[in-house]
């Protein structure tokens, strides 16, 4: 629950999309233009396509109050700067004493080709996604005209999933098909309704970016809330995991 970051007027707990830590890797900048058009640097905490939050270590109290809407910049070493308006929605607290939260004003567009580096960062997705561990392949099937696919899963959530799909299997944004795949390391299976809501193809193959809604007849109610448990554990564990390796090279 990142809305807890924020312990003083609290960031808008029921955002719509969770917001990314950036590694030292991202070589990600912000800066934030003060009332009097001042640029002062700040030290990004997370961020996402709907908000952030950032440290400033210089006093900007008196600037950066509540519903305040200023202008802070992105810069990154492989993409152009990205200038959003933004309002504050939280101020510093006794734990945090130098955080700010700020909402986007309008959601970031970001273009794929020119911001590539902040493509990660910028997401739109409601729920934090997993990537399976290095030793773990993570398998399911799809069924897509009656015929069934193996695939593999890129990452997963509790409400989505990146799949790759066999490179002579062609599906468009919109299609919808059935998805099924088994929690890791337990006996749970996951039936899915799945619409396809992105399609990329690289050298790689090709990978559907999913939006799911579980199928409630699959099973009964109490091994379907077992299954769900099953996953959402196995995605906090990963996530948890994935941090603490980034976090070894900040």
């Amino acid at each position: 629950m990142l809305w807890r970051l924020f312990s003083k007027s609290k960031a808008i707990p029921d955002r719509s999309q969770y917001r990314s830590a950036p590694s030292r890797a991202d070589g990600v900048g912000v800066q934030i233009a003060l009332g009097n058009g001042v640029p002062i640097s700040g030290r990004l905490i997370n961020m996402s396509a709907g908000g952030a939050a950032i440290d400033f270590d210089e006093g900007v109290e008196a600037d950066l109050v509540l519903d305040a809407v200023r202008t802070i910049t992105f810069s990154s070493l492989s993409s152009t700067p990205l200038r959003i308006s933004a309002v504050v929605r939280s101020l510093p607290s006794s734990a945090e004493p130098n955080r700010y939260g700020f909402q986007f004003v309008d959601e970031v567009q970001v273009d794929k080709e020119e911001h590539a580096g902040f493509l990660r960062l910028f997401n739109r997705r409601r729920d934090r996604r997993a990537r399976p561990g290095l030793d773990e392949r993570l398998g399911g099937q799809i069924i897509v005209n009656g015929l069934s696919y193996d695939v593999l899963l890129h990452d997963i959530s509790v409400g989505g999933a990146c799949i790759r799909v066999p490179q002579d299997l062609h599906v468009s944004t919109g299609a919808e098909f059935e998805f099924r795949f088994s929690v890791p390391k337990t006996n749970h299976l996951i039936v899915c309704l799945a619409e396809v809501r992105s399609v990329h193809t690289d050298a790689s193959g090709t990978r559907l970016g999913l939006a799911t809604a579980v199928v409630p007849e699959s099973d009964s109610k109490r091994n379907l809330d077992r299954a769900q448990a099953a996953l959402a554990d196995y995605i906090e564990r990963r996530v948890t995991e994935m941090e603490r390796y980034n976090s070894a090279f900040e």
